[in-house]
């Protein structure tokens, strides 16, 4: 069974994701020893992002590090059952995201669960049909606060 990296550059759904997290060294994290939690937006998600805000957050490897830092919850090895039960999880980055059941399906944040629960050595992988605002929102706080 490939590492939570491996699995999404093998998946074909996520080159932008993958690209990122290639560019920010962050794919050794991912291959690290685990167990921890993915939230994966597809490649169609990055596109839905309005210009000129995608080319900031795309072109700005700080905020991009904050962003990955908001997919990921460390230590844990969630699945979607376990973070209905929980309503409310910490990322890595420290902020707290919802996952709940709704009309549209399970959402993390306002972003929908296409595919959960997909396994990888190190951990698993929820993938997600567009990049939830409210952790752009939170990444780019994150970002300014760092750069005041």
């Amino acid at each position: 069974m490939a590492k939570i990296f491996d699995t999404l550059q093998n998946d074909g759904r996520f080159g932008r994701l993958t690209e990122i997290i290639r560019t920010l060294g962050e794919d050794k994290t991912l291959q690290g020893e685990g167990p921890m939690t993915f939230f994966a937006p597809v490649d169609s998600a990055w596109d839905a992002i309005p210009e000129p805000n995608r080319s900031m957050i795309l072109n700005d490897k700080q905020m991009l590090s904050h962003l990955i830092d908001f997919f990921t919850i460390g230590n844990h090895k969630c699945t979607l059952e376990a973070l209905l039960k929980r309503n409310v999880v910490q990322t890595v980055e420290g902020n707290n995201i919802m996952v709940r059941k709704t009309d549209r399906g399970t959402q993390v944040d306002e972003a929908v669960v296409l595919e959960g629960d997909l396994e990888a050595e190190n951990g698993i992988i929820h993938v997600l049909d567009s990049v939830p605002f409210a952790t752009l929102a939170q990444a780019e706080q994150a970002y300014l606060s760092t750069n005041v």
